[in-house]
């Protein structure tokens, strides 16, 4: 399973069941291409060895990525309308993003990994939740720059239920 919206820009690597748990991994594209300009709304939280993550700023995430290629902007992840428990009464006010930088280089260019945790489909049916493939509980992404191949693990890790 993968959020209807991100369906058409997703190439799926990893697919595990573990119990009532299911994993779905895989790269974000577009255009056959796999780098990306990556934008965030939320805190970064600089620590040693490059360990970068995102935290959420006025209980608010975004990570919007601009294909290289053609330009198309894709929501990757926004905490307002995304995952098991989102805002219901979510309205699409604008968030002001700023663009990621490489730590180490200053490129803007990555490649986007993205892994999604899911509770059982019965479980989800079974409380009415109609987008299952909205409702992840838990959310990685990582960020590779295409230029240095800095790796910002789970540069956002966040849980949605």
């Amino acid at each position: 399973m993968v959020p209807i919206r991100i369906q058409p820009f997703f190439k799926i690597s990893l697919q595990k069941t573990n119990g009532d748990i299911s994993l779905t991994g895989g790269l974000l594209t577009c255009c056959n291409e796999y780098t990306f300009e990556v934008y965030v709304f939320g805190k970064e939280k600089h620590r040693l060895f490059l360990q970068t993550r995102l935290f959420p700023k006025n209980d608010t995430i975004v990570l919007k990525a601009c294909c290289k290629k053609c330009g198309r902007n894709i929501t990757v992840f926004d905490s307002r309308c995304d995952g098991y428990e989102h805002d219901k009464n979510y309205h699409n006010a604008e968030m002001i993003a700023e663009q990621f930088k490489c730590k180490k280089c200053q490129n803007t260019s990555f490649l986007v990994r993205i892994k999604y945790e899911y509770p059982d489909i019965q479980e989800l049916q079974k409380l009415g939740i109609i987008e299952v493939d909205n409702a992840f509980s838990w959310i990685w992404i990582t960020l590779e720059c295409d230029k240095c191949g800095t790796k910002y693990k789970n540069f956002l890790d966040f849980e949605t239920a």
